[in-house]
């Protein structure tokens, strides 16, 4: 991805709100295996689904400390210029991604201690 397509408003956006659509997805797809996973007394849909979404949210943070670095890595202050800008909102799609990341794995601990049959 090059710097200009990376700092993109749409781009930087995108790397808002991709933790949190991670996550959702995450727990959608975990509610439509379900079934499937009692039905077979196999949890490993279980376990790849959370897998993925938690490398997936890892590469989202990291693409956001990436743009975080290329255009600084002083914290983001009230100045107006566009550096500023692009610093901020990559900020808070590295914050957003952790707590994605932290309501994943939260998901993902009840996935491997809870039985898919129980209701």
């Amino acid at each position: 991805m090059s710097e200009e397509c990376a700092t993109t408003p749409r781009a930087l956006w995108l790397l808002l709100i991709a933790g949190p659509a991670i996550a959702a997805a995450e727990q959608q797809a975990n509610f439509v295996l379900v079934r499937q996973a009692c039905s077979m007394h196999r949890n490993i849909a279980l376990y790849a689904v959370v897998v993925v979404a938690i490398l997936l949210t890892i590469a989202t943070a990291m693409i956001g400390v990436s743009i975080w670095r290329r255009t600084g890595t002083d914290w983001p202050t009230e100045a107006g210029d566009l550096a500023n800008r692009i610093r901020f909102i990559s900020v808070l799609g590295i914050l957003s991604s952790a707590m994605s990341f932290l309501v994943i794995v939260a998901q993902g601990i009840a996935t491997v201690n809870f039985d898919p049959c129980q209701l």
